[in-house]
């Protein structure tokens, strides 16, 4: 893949890091998490550039891959046979790309969480200027679920959903929609609204 520097506009080649392998690959997980596998030092000034390009994240402990297409138009489509009790998504930024992986490898049903952030994202949105709301971690003792708030100003603030509403929504999630497993499907904020007016008419 050739990169051009935006600093100096000198263009190099470099072999991009298409697909991970969590297990064979341990190290690369903070790896993702700090963006450090997606930097490129500019062999002309030394500069780093961050290059968001295609990447496959495979978690086979978890039974998950996450599919980063930052690219124009539709992804194609998986040039393998479903398997069995994955969990098959695909996303279009870093954030997303992370975030993602955070939610699976703890075992949490990502749609359970996106319509959860949905709500939160309404409540807080009546007070404050939020531009991206990203699940940040699971709280093992209360069963808490916290989300980071990023503001137009770049400011962050925290806030957290109890277990129980999770609980609540995800047994909404299990018995009322339906997820295909045979392709990588896109399961965000867009999906929530959907999946949320579904329920709704549900009741």
């Amino acid at each position: 893949m050739t990169v051009t520097c935006p600093h100096c506009q000198a263009e190099t080649d470099h072999k991009m890091l298409d697909h991970i392998n969590i297990d064979r690959n341990p190290e690369l997980r903070a790896k993702v998490q700090d963006l450090s596998c997606f930097r490129v030092a500019c062999p002309n000034c030394g500069e780093t550039v961050l290059v968001v390009h295609p990447c496959l994240y495979h978690d086979m402990s978890n039974q998950f891959m996450v599919w980063l297409w930052p690219e124009e138009g539709e992804a194609p489509r998986a040039e393998f046979d479903p398997l069995a009790g994955y969990t098959l998504r695909i996303v279009d930024s870093m954030n997303a790309f992370r975030e993602k992986i955070n939610i699976l490898e703890r075992g949490l049903d990502d749609r359970t969480v996106e319509i959860m952030k949905l709500l939160l994202f309404t409540q807080l949105d009546r007070d404050l200027d939020v531009v991206e709301l990203l699940f940040h971690e699971l709280d093992e003792r209360t069963g808490d679920i916290r989300f980071v708030a990023v503001l137009s100003d770049g400011a962050e603030q925290y806030a957290a959903m109890p277990g129980a509403v999770y609980q609540r929504i995800h047994g909404d999630v299990e018995d009322y929609l339906y997820t295909s497993g045979g392709d990588f499907a896109r399961i965000d904020m867009t999906w929530a609204h959907e999946a949320l007016g579904l329920l709704h008419e549900l009741g």
